[in-house]
Formats: C-alpha cells, sequence, structure tokens
C-alpha cells in the first residue's frame, strides 16, 4: 500500500512539472514586430533617439479584428495624439471620442510591445 500511494504521488509530481514551452503570440506575423517590421524598427529608433523618448511606448493590440499598433507616451508636458497603425504602418485613425476617432474600448488585447530606453513612466 505503502508503494502505491509513493507511485500516485510520483506520478501526480511528475504529471504537473511538465509543461510545453509556449510559442510567443505572434503579432502581424512576427514574435519581434519592432525588430521585425521596417517601418515600426524606424519609428522606434527615432523615438528612442529623441529627447522624449524616455516617455514613449508602443503598444500592440486588436482592433476591428485587425492587430495593431499604437504609439503611446505619457509625457507630462506633450499634448499629443495617439494614432492606431495596421501592419503595414497605415494609420487607421486616432483614440477619441465623439466621433470622431476611435474609441480606445475597442482597442483589445493590448500589451505594451517596446519601451524607450531609460523609459520613465509606471505603465
Amino acid at each position: 500500500m505503502k508503494n502505491l500511494t509513493f507511485l500516485l504521488l510520483l506520478s501526480l509530481v511528475l504529471s504537473f512539472g511538465c509543461k510545453e514551452d509556449e510559442e510567443p503570440a505572434l503579432v502581424c506575423g512576427t514574435a519581434d514586430p519592432v525588430a521585425n517590421l521596417p517601418w515600426l524598427n524606424t519609428f522606434a529608433k527615432e523615438l528612442n533617439d529623441s529627447y522624449y523618448g524616455v516617455y514613449f511606448y508602443v503598444t500592440a493590440g486588436t482592433y476591428q479584428d485587425q492587430q495593431v499598433f499604437l504609439i503611446k507616451n505619457c509625457c507630462p508636458n506633450c499634448n499629443t495624439i495617439t494614432f492606431v497603425y495596421a501592419c503595414g504602418g497605415e494609420v487607421l485613425g486616432s483614440l477619441g471620442r465623439d466621433g470622431l476617432g476611435i474609441d480606445a474600448t475597442e482597442i483589445k488585447e493590448e500589451v505594451i510591445i517596446w519601451r524607450g530606453t531609460g523609459f520613465a513612466c509606471t505603465v
């Protein structure tokens, strides 16, 4: 009986100990869109080299069943518009209400994919 209990516990531990490696989430067909999408790579480099680069970050999400990117910031002195970009770099619109923009609540599954060097925000 002792051996049976030991075998059951051992099999239980081993069954929970094994986990397949998860594939990284693909955004616009790549696991690293900032490195692999030329327009986004250029944008990130230019932001990083700018004075305000420490405030900028890029998010990826879904808008109307397509993957999108948003260039955001937490700059306390900037009055910027957040644009929504398609995978190819085309502007789909900007965040806003009053029927003039894309409602931020329509962006789903949004995650941060890039932050500037020395990122100063707490998002």
